[in-house]
């Protein structure tokens, strides 16, 4: 793999959206460093890619797994000519949960916002080293996996539903303040996904028309490759039945 291929940190990239948005990166031409807690498939990806994939088994809800997953990126990335050790950074890795207010406990509230907005938070906080690039270098990207509860309430989700708000405030300010660094930060928000999770979580009537997990991966691809062009796409929204529409211009520059 040549040195000046693009690079991109994926989390949550042993299955569902985090594993399709992997496949489409690397069918692009761009090296990945795929993040997650199970390793098996990890390495099934990397021996798939030899010397374009970089397994990295970690919990990106604990500050050891953050630090130690970004040291072995930094290394990773040594041998590049570019200015910025990596490209763009996606934040797939995820969780749901389905109870009523009643029977979600504290722990399992702080769980579902540690995952989804403190790791997001965290690990782009970490990586900012690795993201800055002085000079004439593309921007780079920063993609947060949110969801259509970031602005539908649905009953039962208060957790969830309240972290996916975060995730797009979160997406908002981080943006705000990086945009000055030639880092932008945007959000992909789906609808209903098909995925390990979903299946685990929903009845198989209700995933009858549920999206695949590849056609979320194009959208992101597609809103990574605009940053790096030099546009601006706030959120993507994409929901079953219907294109994705974004919620700002697709040239939007700033």
């Amino acid at each position: 793999m040549p040195p000046w291929a693009p690079c991109v940190l994926i989390t949550g990239a042993s299955s569902g959206i985090g594993a399709a948005c992997a496949q489409r990166f690397l069918a692009e031409g761009w090296t990945v460093a795929a993040l997650a807690r199970r390793t098996g498939p990890l390495e099934l990806l990397a021996a798939a890619h030899p010397g374009r994939v970089l397994p990295l088994a970690a919990d990106v809800t604990q500050v050891a797994g953050v630090r130690g997953a970004v040291e072995r990126v930094r290394a990773w990335r040594q041998h590049s000519d570019l200015h910025a050790a990596l490209d763009a950074v996606v934040h797939a890795a995820g969780d749901f949960l389905v109870a009523p207010m009643e029977r979600t406990s504290a722990a399992e509230f702080e769980r579902i916002w540690r995952l989804t907005v403190w790791a997001k938070f965290y690990l782009t906080r970490e990586l900012l080293p690795l993201l800055w690039a002085p000079g004439p270098a593309p921007p780079r990207a920063v993609v947060h996996l949110a969801s259509l509860a970031a602005h539908t309430d649905f009953p039962d989700e208060t957790a969830y539903t309240s972290a996916m708000h975060g995730v797009l405030g979160l997406a908002r300010a981080q943006d705000a303040e990086l945009r000055a660094r030639g880092i932008r930060v945007s959000v992909v928000s789906p609808g209903l996904v098909r995925t390990p999770l979903t299946e685990r979580h929903f009845p198989a009537a209700a995933l009858e028309h549920a999206l695949p997990p590849g056609a979320i991966a194009d959208s992101l691809f597609g809103l990574v490759r605009t940053i790096r062009a030099g546009g601006y796409i706030g959120e993507i929204f994409h929901t079953p039945g219907e294109a994705p529409r974004s919620a700002a211009p697709v040239l939007q520059k700033q």
